[in-house]
């Protein structure tokens, strides 16, 4: 891993990629012309948020058990410092780049939405290998779990099943 993180801040930023990435969907979903394409898009956009509370619950949870490295978590540059992280791992070149690839086709879209998860699970795995304790490590390999579950959703839409 080309960074270290303490365990708080892999949660910072698993809340943050989330949060990107329904925004990544929200504002593609703006853009779109066609009414399936929209209507994925916000299911895209919907699914990131809730796995943002999930891991917003999940971060929760680990301030109130250590209360002091909440505090430090914080910091400005430490917040702005993450978001760029973040940026970095999903979606990398916004809506250019899935406009390169086909954006106006629910595959494309489909296919960038499963790279995107890859990219996530593996960035969690790697974040659970590193992690300090057994507890945070337990963490990332669920948010990883989540991520791996979404993902499979995504590939039945992309083999024909249209269930979300």
């Amino acid at each position: 891993m080309e960074h270290v993180f303490s365990d708080l801040e892999g949660l910072r930023i698993a809340i943050e990629m989330e949060r990107r990435g329904g925004a990544f969907y929200r504002r593609a979903a703006k853009i779109s012309r066609s009414a399936d394409m929209i209507a994925l898009l916000n299911a895209l956009a919907g699914d990131e948020q809730v796995h943002a509370g999930r891991f917003q619950a999940l971060y929760d949870a680990e301030c109130a058990r250590n209360e002091s490295a909440c505090a430090e978590a914080y910091d400005p540059e430490i917040s702005a410092y993450l978001s760029a992280i973040a940026a970095d791992i999903i979606f990398p070149g916004g809506l250019m780049a899935l406009r390169q690839s086909g954006f106006d086709s629910p595959e494309a879209v489909v296919r960038a939405a499963i790279q995107s998860e890859k990219d996530s699970i593996l960035f969690y795995t790697e974040l659970a290998g590193c992690a300090r304790d057994e507890h945070a490590r337990s963490i990332f390999l669920e948010i990883a779990r989540q991520e791996r579950e979404h993902m499979l959703r995504l590939q039945r839409i992309l083999n024909g099943s249209p269930q979300m």
